[in-house]
């Protein structure tokens, strides 16, 4: 027993002594298990993260909402104890005013568990002539935003009315849209909120302890019971999918997981080989005195254990801190205890089984073999093979790397690695078009989009295809559009509203649009069928129509329209409200979604022509489309502000918005990406640093033994910066091909799923900034080693002593 102790204390006082004597290389394997450490705890703090700050969000949310219910329903889902908590609103008809929507509401409670709203001062409506609204809407309309100030708003419809103001909302963040909350006794009776039906929004209790299934069937049976239609039933989807693992998710996170543990794995594993075969004599001499096989193996490993606990644990560290800054609001101590315990017994594990082949490899070693060793893969016998060589510094550096096959191509997988991983980043970002981000839908060519607002479709009682009829985007405005300076063209976006029947499932007057589609859209709509058929014939009779979104329409409704189905289409035809019954004549696939734009606002579409012979009126214009020249954005957005505000059924979106509130979501992408980049960069050049000055190192004697025998210090300088380069520019061409076509591969495979911002552009300047570095670390050094060298005496060189 004593016996053992002795020589674990031994083995451990060996090990730390190794670890002293080659501060060098082994500086390397702490540098990279602290990278290897804190990068994987930030991506599990960042997923973890937001998977914390969701939960803490969607705590102050309804879980699910019912819409559109008669008093009956509202008092049964009063009375139904399945339901934690509710509140009860009211929302009615926007009015735009000074350039922002006004939303006139009503909230039974203003509650922390399901927030719709929160009092800065003051409090909620009692009387009837009472609001509550934020300052800045306030301070828009010129009123003094304390509690007590009186207010006029001229409401939609055209009626004005005067309330005091009792309250003042802390700001919604919604500067296109501001709500103003009114009394139980106006909701039940003021103009603007009596005819609009009550929601309810409601947690259940225990839902976050259900399965995303049960939970769902839990909130529609409660609607069921209280006679709730299905498509008023409305699951709160973020909420659903906090309840289940987003296997997506799950894959991103393991393969980038996976890729920084590959390349921890072969950083580690190439320090310790080169360090193993660089000590095959000291090994030698320990088996020499009697150091078993099992201990041999012990002391490699133990030098691997050491290394790990002056370097993990402050690796976890830094990744913990940073996952705290990444995102704050999602820090949570016990997840940061798990993710830690986690890291620290991945980045062991890993360690180990890097360490594992080169302790195997030192333990194998006899004393006979250690005192003949010469570095190289076997020793098979020369016939058959040239033995004249060219012995110029080049020719021996080349040489080298044909003495240790294995060695050779550990350095290439792990440089090749980092490149190739690097270059697909790279290419990811100079792919990214954050223009093209930005311009996704209506903006792919043009600037602005004029549309009929949601209140002017909602307050006409023919709904849109009326405004179509009676205010129509037609010509005239067109031309008055066309013929602002720097205008280059208008696109008229067409659709058709209707209100639809469905018998089949009980769905009537549902509010709806039909696309309409051209005669050049007509001829290529056969390539998305899923089921069905497109006949042109058939479509051009008015009697038939196709569907799309399929799949979205059984998320919402609970059921999927189907080939041979009949609709019936109520609109306005120009005189008085007609119908029509039409058959669904075919299915469109998911990627005529993806292909065509589609933004769900319909799931018919008809030929255009077909529409107009159903009705009086010639445009069926629901928005236009205006592409301007860049340097006169600003002046023509002022003059198309100005026109729409003429028109109260008209609202304006810009790209110029569209881009402020894309370019924190770019930003974002963009830092999580680059900082990958970066690190993988760093863990190839690391890789490479730790290959060419461990090389350098463990030669030290073979150097001082060609430098004895007359090899002059440029000579040797140059066979070094030879074998270096000669591993670089290797390094560059794999990189070069290999990742590129990933990178290229990458863009492509996102173009075709939907991102049409990608679009394949060759990273040159991050690509030339990677192969500056590969060629420039093997220079620096080669010199900087070289420099080291010549402070130290030729004869201590020899005797092969590491510093």
């Amino acid at each position: 027993m004593r016996s053992r102790k002795i020589s674990a204390e031994m083995i451990s006082r060996m090990s730390k002594q190794s670890i002293k004597a080659g501060r060098t290389s082994n500086l390397f394997v702490i540098v990279t298990i602290i990278l290897a450490a804190a990068l994987l705890t930030v991506i599990l703090m960042f997923a973890a993260g937001q998977r914390q700050q969701t939960r803490r969000e969607l705590s102050h949310r309804q879980q699910v909402s019912y819409y559109n219910l008669t008093p009956e329903q509202l008092e049964l889902l009063k009375k139904d104890e399945r339901i934690a908590r509710q509140i009860q609103v009211k929302t009615g008809v926007p009015t735009e005013l000074k350039g922002v929507a006004v939303l006139p509401a009503y909230v039974s409670e203003l509650t922390d568990s399901i927030q719709v709203g929160e009092l800065e001062s003051g409090q909620l409506p009692e009387a009837e002539n009472q609001v509550a609204a934020e300052a800045a809407l306030l301070e828009k309309m010129g009123v003094e935003p304390q509690v007590g100030s009186s207010i006029t708003f001229p409401f939609y419809d055209g009626s004005r009315e005067t309330f005091t103001v009792c309250g003042i909302l802390k700001s919604s963040g919604a500067a296109k849209q501001y709500p103003v909350f009114f009394s139980r006794s106006y909701a039940e009776n003021g103009s603007q909120l009596k005819e609009m039906p009550y929601k309810v929004y409601a947690s259940l209790y225990n839902a976050t302890n259900l399965s995303a299934g049960d939970c769902k069937e839990a909130m529609l049976l409660i609607g069921q019971e209280a006679g709730i239609e299905r498509k008023n039933i409305d699951p709160s989807k973020a909420f659903l999918d906090s309840l289940s693992v987003n296997t997506q998710e799950v894959l991103l996170y393991s393969l980038v997981g996976a890729v920084i543990l590959l390349a921890c794995m072969l950083v580690i594993y190439g320090v310790f080989y080169l360090s193993v075969i660089g000590r095959i004599h000291q090994f030698g001499q320990l088996r020499t005195v009697g150091m078993t096989r099992r201990q041999m193996k012990k002391l490699v490993s133990r030098e691997g254990g050491v290394l790990y606990g002056r370097s993990a644990p402050f690796g976890v560290a830094v990744g913990i801190i940073g996952g705290y800054f990444l995102i704050p609001k999602g820090f949570h101590i016990g997840n940061a205890c798990l993710i830690a315990a986690a890291v620290l017994a991945v980045i062991y594990g890993v360690t180990m089984i890097s360490v594992h082949k080169p302790a195997k490899i030192a333990a194998a070693v006899s004393p006979m073999e250690a005192l003949r060793y010469v570095p190289r893969e076997n020793m098979k016998k020369a016939e058959n093979k040239r033995l004249c060589r060219k012995l110029t510094p080049l020719g021996l550096g080349i040489m080298n790397f044909s003495r240790n096959k294995k060695k050779t191509a550990i350095t290439f997988a792990s440089l090749a690695l980092g490149g190739i991983l690097f270059m697909t980043a790279a290419s990811y970002i100079s792919s990214f078009d954050r223009e093209g981000f930005a311009r996704q839908g209506y903006f792919t060519d043009a600037e602005f989009y004029i549309y009929y607002t949601l209140s002017a479709i909602q307050l006409n009682e023919n709904g849109m295809s009326g405004l179509q009829a009676e205010a129509p985007l037609d010509g005239e405005m067109i031309r008055e559009i066309t013929a602002l300076e720097g205008v280059k063209k208008v696109t008229e976006i067409k659709d058709f509203g209707v209100r639809f029947d469905y018998p089949k499932n009980d769905e009537y007057n549902n509010d709806d649009r039909v696309y309409l589609l051209s005669g050049e859209e007509m001829g290529k709509i056969d390539a998305f069928l899923e089921e069905g058929s497109a006949d042109y014939d058939k479509l051009m009779s008015g009697n038939y129509c196709l569907a799309a979104g399929n799949d979205v329409a059984g998320e919402i409704y609970g059921w999927q329209f189907a080939v041979g189905d009949t609709v019936t289409f109520h609109y306005y035809d120009g005189s008085a409200m007609a119908e029509k019954e039409v058959t669904i004549l075919g299915i469109l696939n998911k990627q005529y979604t993806i292909d065509s734009g589609w933004s769900g606002d319909g799931w018919f579409l008809m030929p255009e022509q077909a529409v107009l012979g159903m009705v009086s009126y010639d445009w069926m214009n629901s928005g236009l489309l205006v592409s301007v020249e860049e340097e006169k954005e600003e002046e023509i957005g002022d003059a198309l502000a100005r026109m729409t505000a003429e028109r109260s059924e008209l609202g304006l979106e810009t790209l110029a918005e569209r881009r402020i509130a894309y370019k924190q979501n770019a930003d974002q992408l963009f830092g999580a990406i680059s900082g990958l980049a970066v690190f993988i960069m760093t863990f190839s050049i690391l890789s490479m640093i730790n290959t060419l000055i461990t090389n350098i190192v463990t030669r030290k004697q073979e150097l001082a033994m060609l430098a004895s025998i007359g090899m002059r210090d440029g000579q040797i300088r140059g066979m070094l910066l030879g074998e270096s380069l000669l591993l670089a520019v290797v390094t560059v061409g794999v990189t070069m091909t290999a990742g590129t076509l990933c990178g290229c591969g990458l863009s492509h495979m996102l173009y075709k799923t939907g991102a049409f911002y990608m679009a394949f552009r060759f990273p040159t300047a991050l690509a030339l900034a990677y192969t500056g570095v590969l060629l420039l670390v093997p220079l620096a050094i080669t010199f900087a080693s070289l420099h080291s060298f010549s402070r130290e005496a030729l004869v201590e060189r020899l005797r092969g002593r590491e510093n």
